[in-house]
This record gives structure tokens, sequence and C-alpha cells, in this order.
């Protein structure tokens, strides 16, 4: 068992001096990161991504904008406009398409347009219908992030 552990040893001091930089990109964020942050080599990297993968906290991170990630901004990050977007594609396609509606006064309220501006906010969505409703098969999510390049 020696002779084996050995060169495998060998080989993993070796990458480590060599891949150090590289590799420290590669670990993601979460717990792992931060318990292994300064740390060199592939051995710790390897142990950082692990423990960001075991215990489910990249995925707490990512959603929290915690442990080294970054918070969603933006009408994208908005809960209620996800869901609201989500439970009315098709009623929001068919205003945007005519540019104006229930549906449209609602989204402005959620992403916070003034009042004063709704007009113009109907009209830009109206123009870009084609770049917010861009297939047959999009996503809400899709429609949101378009939203977002349309106005933002």
């Amino acid at each position: 068992m020696r002779k084996f552990l050995l060169p495998v040893a060998a080989l993993v001091a070796t990458v480590s001096l060599h891949a150090a930089d590289d590799l420290r990109q590669n670990i993601g964020i979460g717990v792992g990161t931060m318990i292994f942050e300064g740390q060199q080599g592939l051995l710790s990297q390897v142990c950082a991504a692990t423990t960001n993968g075991c215990f489910g906290n990249q995925t707490f991170a990512i959603t929290t904008g915690t442990l080294g990630a970054r918070p969603w901004v933006g009408i994208v990050s908005n809960g209620e406009v996800q869901t609201f977007v989500r439970e009315n594609m098709d009623q929001l396609a068919r205003e945007m398409a005519a540019g104006q509606g229930e549906s449209i006064e609602t989204l402005a309220e959620l992403i916070a347009v003034p009042a004063a501006q709704r007009g113009e906010f109907a009209q830009k969505l109206q123009s870009q219908f084609g770049a917010i409703y861009a297939s047959p098969s999009i996503t809400s999510t899709e429609v949101v992030e378009n939203i977002a390049k349309v106005v933002g």
C-alpha cells in the first residue's frame, strides 16, 4: 500500500505547486471556500469543493446571497415579479402586444415604475415585444430577464 501512496502523494504535491493559482477559481462559493481560504494546493481545493457541495451550502449561498455569493439585484431577483410573470404569462403577452392593460400596470407597480412613466413603459414593452417573448417556448424567467434588458 505504501508503494502506491508515495507516488500519488508526490503527484498531488507537484500538481498542487504548479496549478494552485488556477485551481483556486474552480471551487466556487460556500463554507468550504471560507474554511480553506488562503490555502494552496490541489488537496485543499478538492476538500473545499467537496465541502461546498456536500451540505447544500452552495445552494443556500446562491439563494441568500451569503457565504461569498453576490446577491441578486434588480427585477430579475424580485420574487414577486417572477411569480407574477409566471402566473400571468399569457395575459401579459396579450397586453404587451396591445401596449396596455391591467397586467402591465401591475408589473409596473411591482418594479416601481413611477405613475407618470407607465405609459412610456407600456409602449416600450409593446415595441420590444419580439425581444421579450423571443420564442413560443420561452420560460417566465427568460421573460423577466428580457424585460430587465428592455427597461434596464
